[in-house]
C-alpha cells in the first residue's frame, strides 16, 4: 500500500546578515540549489531571522517590513517560480496602528501559487534579548491540500513550552517545524527538546538551526528531525548546509492510531484521561508565582535584581 510522503527541503543556513537584500540573494540561492536535487521538495523551511531585520540599503534605517510588503512580494515570487509550500524563514514584521510601532518576529507562509497562506507571530520571545519583541497570540497550521497533510508551526523558543506543541498536535498537525537562532552553549541543555515534544505528541518535530556567526553569536548548527517515537532520525553537523528529507506521514497517524511502537496509545489516552488543568486560563494564581517575581523583559532589570540578590554581575548589553 502506497505510503503519504512529503519531501522537505531545509536551509541550514550560515551566511546570514540582518539586511533583508543580503539574505533574499541568499534564500533564492539556496533554493534553486535545493529545486535541483534528486528528491525536489515540496516544502522549503528555513532558520529564525533567516529573512532579515531591515532594509540595509534605505535612507534611514527602519526596523521591520510590513507583512505583506516589500519583502514578502520577493518571498511571493520564489514559492510561485518553484511551484512550492514556502516557510524560508522568520523576519521582523513591522506594524503601526494609532501612531504605535511594534516588531514582531515573524514567519511567513506562503502556498505554491504565492499566495501568502500565513503568518506565524512567536508566541514566547526570548526574553530579555528580545525585549523589542511583541508576543504573538495565534496558534498557526496550514495544510499541504495536495497530500492531506497539516504543519504546525513554532518558532524557537517557543518550543521551551510544552504547550505550544501540543496545543498544535490538537489542531491535528502532523509535522511540528521550529526554526532557530540557538547560540552554542545551549545544545547540551536543549538536544533532547526536539525527541521529547515528537514523542509526547507522537508528530515528527524539525528544528532548524542556523550554523555560524549572526550578530557576533556563534549557532551551533546542530538541526534535529526526531520521529513519531521519539528518535532523533538525523541530526546535521555544525556547518552550513541545504538537504531534503522525505517524511511518512503515516508513521505518525499508524502511531496515534495504534500506539508507539503499538504499546503507547498516547494521544488517544489524552482523551481518556483529560487531566485537570487547575490554572489554564489564570496561570498567574498557580502557587508557584507567590514567590516568583515577573520575567526581566530588559538586561537592565536583569542586572538590578543579580545585583540585589548578590549574584554575579552580567554586564551590560
Amino acid at each position: 500500500m502506497m505510503g503519504t510522503y512529503l519531501n522537505i527541503g531545509m536551509m541550514q543556513s550560515g551566511d546570514c546578515s540582518s539586511s533583508f537584500e543580503y539574505n533574499l540573494k541568499r534564500i533564492k540561492k539556496e533554493t534553486r540549489s535545493l529545486m535541483m536535487g534528486m528528491n525536489a521538495p515540496e516544502l522549503i523551511v528555513g532558520i529564525e531571522l533567516g529573512i532579515g531585520t531591515y532594509w540595509a540599503e534605505s535612507e534611514e534605517r527602519v526596523d521591520g517590513d510590513p507583512i505583506p510588503g516589500k519583502v514578502t512580494e520577493e518571498l511571493s515570487k520564489i514559492a510561485k517560480e518553484y511551484g512550492i509550500y514556502f516557510m524560508p524563514g522568520s523576519m521582523f514584521e513591522r506594524v503601526e496602528e494609532d501612531g504605535e510601532v511594534k516588531l514582531y518576529n515573524s514567519i511567513p507562509i506562503f502556498g505554491p501559487d504565492g499566495d501568502l497562506i500565513d503568518v506565524h507571530r512567536k508566541m514566547c520571545p526570548y526574553y530579555p534579548v528580545e525585549s523589542h519583541i511583541t508576543k504573538g497570540e495565534k496558534y498557526v497550521t496550514f495544510d499541504i491540500k495536495e497530500k492531506g497533510i497539516k504543519i504546525g508551526v513554532l518558532n524557537c523558543h517557543d518550543w521551551c513550552f510544552p504547550e505550544i506543541s501540543r496545543n498544535l498536535a490538537l489542531m491535528g498537525a502532523e509535522i511540528l517545524i521550529r526554526p532557530a537562532m540557538d547560540p552554542e552553549g545551549l545544545y547540551d541543555s536543549c538536544k533532547g527538546i526536539a525527541p521529547t515534544r515528537a514523542f509526547e505528541n507522537q508528530a515528527y518535530f524539525i528544528s532548524l538551526n542556523c550554523a555560524g556567526k549572526y550578530l557576533g553569536t556563534y549557532n551551533y548548527g546542530k538541526s534535529c528531525i526526531a520521529g513519531p517515537d521519539g528518535r532523533v532520525l538525523y541530526e546535521t553537523g555544525s556547518n552550513p548546509m541545504y538537504f531534503t528529507m522525505t517524511f511518512d506521514v503515516d508513521r505518525v497517524r499508524d502511531a496515534r492510531r495504534y500506539g508507539t511502537n503499538y504499546t503507547d496509545q498516547l494521544m488517544r489516552q489524552l482523551k481518556a484521561f483529560n487531566p485537570p488543568q487547575p490554572f489554564a486560563n489564570h496561570i498567574g494564581d498557580a502557587p508557584i508565582y507567590e514567590n516568583l517575581p515577573d520575567p526581566d523583559y530588559t538586561f537592565e532589570s536583569r542586572a538590578e535584581m543579580f545585583a540585589a540578590e548578590g549574584l554575579m554581575s552580567i554586564g551590560k548589553k
